[in-house]
This record gives C-alpha cells, sequence and structure tokens, in this order.
C-alpha cells in the first residue's frame, strides 16, 4: 500500500501539467496587459472609456472563459463602472468549428456507437459553432429531424485552465478591493460554477425537460422535446425547431434590412406580440413556475410562423425557492403600486448590507428610480424619460454598487434575466409598455391563486366525516396559519380575507364539532348556566358566518384555468402559469 507521502506526490505530478498550462495563460496575459498598456492606464487614472476598450480587448485576444467572463460582467453595473458594462456588451467570440474525426470520437465515447450507426443521417458539417459546443443536423432511425449538440473535451480543459488562473489573480485582486465591497474570489466561484453547469449538457438536458413540462398548455410557447436516448453529458439532442432565431431578426432590425422586414411581415409575423409573449413567458417562468432562464440570449430563441416563441437554449438557469417567489412578487407589486418604502424592504431582505452602508441613502436612490420607472412609462413614448425607463434594472444595479451593497448569486441571475429580456423586447418593439402587462400579468396570478385557496372548501366540508379527520385538520392547522405569506399576494391585490375565512372556519367548525363529540364543554356549560350544546352551537353559527364570506368574497372573483402539468420537480415548483 502507498503511503500517504507517496499519493501527495503522484497527485502533484498529475497536477503539474495542469500547473504549466495555466502558468502559460499567466504569461500570455501579462504579454497583452503590457501591449495595450493596461497597468498604465489604471495606474495613471486614464480615461475610464480607454481602459475599459483596452480590457476588452485583451479578453478577447485570451478568448475562452475570459469572453465568458466578459459577457457575465457586462450585465454586473453592481460591481463595474457603467463604462466597463458597456463596453463589455461588444464583447465579441470566435469559436472554430471541431474537425468531424474528433466529433465522431466524441460520440462513439459517450453513446458506445459511431454517428453512422445511431443515427439515419448525420451531416458532418455543423450549422452553428457556439462556445459551449456546435450543432450538428441528424435523422433518427425513426425519421425525425434532430439538432446535435456536441462539446470537444479539449475545450472543457482549457475552460478549467482558465479558471484556475482567475481564482489565482482574485487573491491579489481582492487585496486592493478591486470589486469594492465584493469580492472577487466569490464572483470567481460563481462564474465558474455557472460555466461548468452551462458545459454540462446533462445538466442542460434536464433543464429542458422541466421547463418545457412546466410551459406544456401553453399556447404562446412550444414544447421542447429532448431526445435522452441521443443524450450524454459532451452530447444534447432534442427534435428539431424550425423557426426564426430572434437574433436573426435583430440583426436586420439593425442594419435596417427593410426587404426581410417587410417579407416577415407579409408572412404574418407580428414582432410586437413576439416581443409581448417573450415578456410574458419570463414572468411566468420567473413568478409561477420557479425556474428561469438566467442567459436569456436572442441567438436562443426562435420565433415560429404562428408568432409562437420556442427557447433552445437551456444551459444556464436560475431557480427560486417559494420565498423567493413571493418575495419578488411582493416587490414588482409595490413598485407598480407606488409603494417604494415597501418595495424596498422585500430588496433588503435578499441584498446584503455592509454595517456602514447608509441604508437611507440607499432606500431614497433606489426609490427615485422606482418612481422615474412608473413616470417614464407613463409619458409620451420616445421621450426622454420613456427611454431612461427602459434601463431600471441598469439604474437598480448601480445604486447598489454605489452604496457597496453585495448581490448573492441567485439574485444577481434574477437582475441579469430582466436586463437580457428588456434589451431584447425594446428592439423587437420599440413602443412596447412593459407596465400594462406586468399589472395585467399580477392581477390574474391572483385571482389563480385565490381560486386555489378556494380548494380549501373541500377539506372543511370533510371535517365532519370522522374524528380521525377532524384530528387531521387540527394536526395542520398551523401549517394553514403559517402558510399565509405564500398567498398574501392574492390577498393583497384583491382586498380579499380568503385565507383568514378558510383558516377560521375550519378551526371553529372543528372545535364545534369535537364539543358535539366529546362532550369538551360540559364543566364550561355548567359554569356558565348553559344548555348542553349552546357552545358548540354557537361556534357552528360563527363557523356558518364565515363559510357566508368565504362563498360571498369567491363570487366576486373571475374563473381562470390553471395549467396541469406533470413530473415531481414540475408538480413541487408550479403555481400554474398565468394565460
Amino acid at each position: 500500500m502507498l503511503s500517504d507521502g507517496c499519493l501527495c506526490g503522484q497527485h502533484a505530478v498529475q497536477q503539474m501539467p495542469e500547473i504549466f498550462r495555466t502558468i502559460a495563460r499567466l504569461f500570455q496575459l501579462t504579454l497583452l496587459l503590457a501591449r495595450y498598456q493596461l497597468p498604465a492606464k489604471l495606474l495613471f487614472r486614464s480615461s475610464p472609456q480607454k481602459s475599459a476598450l483596452a480590457l476588452r480587448v485583451v479578453f478577447e485576444k485570451l478568448g475562452l472563459a475570459f469572453v465568458k467572463l466578459g459577457q457575465a460582467l457586462a450585465l454586473r453595473f453592481d460591481l463595474l463602472p457603467a463604462d466597463y458594462c458597456q463596453e463589455f456588451l461588444q464583447i465579441t467570440n470566435e469559436v472554430v468549428a471541431t474537425e468531424y474525426p474528433t466529433i465522431s470520437r466524441t460520440i462513439i465515447e459517450d453513446l458506445g456507437r459511431s454517428p453512422d450507426e445511431i443515427f439515419a443521417a448525420f451531416e458532418r458539417e455543423p450549422f452553428a459553432v457556439t462556445s459551449s459546443g456546435q450543432l450538428h443536423r441528424a435523422t433518427s432511425m425513426d425519421g425525425v429531424r434532430l439538432a446535435v449538440k456536441i462539446q470537444n473535451q479539449a475545450t472543457r480543459e482549457r475552460y478549467a485552465t482558465d479558471i484556475r488562473l482567475m481564482h489565482w489573480l482574485a487573491v491579489p485582486l481582492d487585496w486592493v478591493g478591486f470589486f469594492g465591497a465584493n469580492s472577487v474570489a466569490t464572483y470567481v466561484d460563481e462564474f465558474a460554477h455557472a460555466l461548468f453547469s452551462e458545459l454540462n449538457l446533462a445538466d442542460a438536458a434536464r433543464n429542458a425537460i422541466v421547463m418545457s413540462e412546466l410551459s406544456r398548455g401553453d399556447e404562446a410557447e412550444i414544447n421542447f422535446t429532448i431526445r435522452e436516448e441521443y443524450t450524454a453529458n459532451r452530447i444534447l439532442t432534442w427534435e428539431f425547431v424550425d423557426g426564426i432565431p430572434v437574433l436573426q431578426i435583430l440583426k436586420a432590425i439593425h442594419q435596417n434590412d427593410r426587404k426581410y422586414l417587410q417579407k416577415l411581415e407579409d408572412q404574418q409575423y407580428d414582432l410586437r406580440l413576439v416581443a409581448r409573449r417573450i415578456y410574458w413567458s419570463t414572468l411566468n417562468q420567473i413568478y409561477r413556475d420557479g425556474m428561469f432562464h438566467s442567459d436569456l440570449s436572442p441567438a436562443g430563441i426562435l420565433v415560429l410562423p404562428d408568432n409562437r416563441i420556442a427557447h433552445v437554449d437551456f444551459a444556464v438557469v436560475g431557480r427560486f425557492t417559494e420565498e423567493h417567489q413571493d418575495s419578488f412578487r411582493f416587490f414588482m407589486q409595490h413598485v407598480l403600486r407606488e409603494q417604494f418604502d415597501e418595495a424596498v424592504d422585500e430588496l433588503l431582505r435578499w441584498i446584503e448590507a455592509a454595517p456602514n452602508t447608509d441604508v437611507a441613502g440607499f432606500r431614497r436612490d433606489m426609490s427615485a428610480a422606482f418612481e422615474d420607472y412608473l413616470d417614464g412609462f407613463r409619458g409620451p413614448v420616445g421621450s426622454v424619460p420613456w427611454l431612461a425607463a427602459r434601463h431600471v434594472v441598469v439604474r437598480m444595479m448601480s445604486v447598489v454598487r454605489k452604496h457597496g451593497l453585495s448581490i448573492p448569486a441567485t439574485v444577481s441571475l434574477y437582475l441579469r434575466t430582466l436586463l437580457t429580456r428588456d434589451a431584447i423586447i425594446f428592439e423587437l418593439a420599440p413602443t412596447y409598455d412593459p407596465l400594462a402587462d406586468e399589472a395585467q400579468f399580477m392581477v390574474r396570478a391572483a385571482r389563480m391563486d385565490v381560486k386555489e385557496i378556494l380548494k380549501q372548501r373541500e377539506v372543511i366540508a370533510s371535517v365532519t366525516e370522522s374524528w380521525g379527520q377532524a384530528k387531521e385538520i387540527m394536526a395542520n392547522a398551523n401549517k394553514l396559519l403559517t402558510s399565509g405569506r405564500s398567498i398574501e399576494i392574492s390577498l393583497r391585490m384583491l382586498q380579499a380575507r380568503l385565507l383568514q375565512y378558510g383558516i377560521w372556519t375550519a378551526l371553529i367548525g372543528t372545535i364545534a364539532y369535537l364539543g358535539f363529540r366529546e362532550d369538551a364543554f360540559t364543566s364550561l356549560n355548567a359554569a356558565l348556566g348553559v344548555g348542553k350544546y349552546a357552545i358548540p352551537g354557537t361556534l357552528l353559527f360563527l363557523a356558518f358566518v364565515f363559510m357566508l364570506l368565504v362563498l360571498r368574497q369567491g363570487r366576486k372573483l373571475a374563473a381562470i384555468e390553471q395549467s396541469n402539468v406533470i413530473g415531481q420537480e414540475v408538480s413541487q415548483r408550479s403555481l400554474g402559469r398565468v394565460r
């Protein structure tokens, strides 16, 4: 048996090539920094625009993970000055396709057979190449058209080398306070986790399956069908969706290609409706499904001839707990109602403030951002305030950075989704009004929640069936009480007291039932000098009154169909999609 010392020595030897690759990348980075004089620009406080440009060029020259890092930082106005973020928004990445023999070898290693044995047809040339893999068209043995995304192992190894270098650099950058109150090392950890999750195509397949089930029945979206028999850690296969990438439409808009845009219009494509469906889909994902595309990209959204949309990129997904969902629904409701203090309270539940943070100043600046957001969209379309309102998320993140607060990963993904969503929809439909749709969505969602509450009447009706059921109701009463917050948004929006009425009906009815069955109030009846059934009868009457209140409130609510989704994670997550 080898000693611990021998094992450590062997591990060190195995790590040597990786360390040498990392040192080589560090040397390359140093040469590029010197070439573009970036240290001098930063040291002598050169123009922020020039420094940002130089850093973007360095990242582009390094490629791979550094381009991904630049793209991620482009949306972190809470970490970097706006000049750097705006510059990183322009970062580009030239990816060279992997040759077919390597692709074929990957398929053999992961699926056990060659492409010619697995597929009826497989195109050797990719129709798209991305930083996380390249896409080939194929046909299954049962004649279904497929898209096959394949990753090169060498690419993964190069990403790992770059991440290791970033961890090395985080130490001195934290020492000089590069991100202010935020930790560079923590951010690198979060970035590495997101990057390697994106590279794991098996995880992307699981995300796609769950999210497709969550959207099932939504007429504005199509369901994405994963072919699991052709999927592995480095291979992701789905049934081909024949649509127009939103990126292609945006390029035509940027280039003012009137001929192409007129062709879309002649074919009954409605860009405003497409924008609205993207916006509505994001609202459903965040506030109803608890699972959302946190790397929303115009290249990852397809538009079909009937103006339905299809998401085809499930690599980076954000997840909300029920507590997150409730809190951020509260947040948006408070903003729409101009209750800015309450909206900031919800943000401060998740955004971490340092001991010396000027919380009052943060509240004041954030409230001003919310006020300008509402006033802007309520003003004339195309006016300066209206245009500024489209960048409310950027302003929110800038306020966070100004006051030295820290945004955790989950909230960062949420804000990133809002930021990229707004950028896409306002390019597709520059005059789109998000306030109207946001308010309409929240009202419909609240009605759905209240309708769900009304199902508690079935529980109440069953109280009288047996003593065992009565005990169960009593045991669950506390659970019903503590679940109040999860539906508070419905109560706040409709000014209804359905939950409270339902709980009191259940409790009072149960106590009355026990009084009739077990003579629980005999001593109290005697002390008060009333009949045997006076107290339980009174309680039963009160329960009946509360039941009438529940029914009265229920008649005021519109009935909304609720989507039926299946699967364990789906049933745990979905609150029902809003149509």
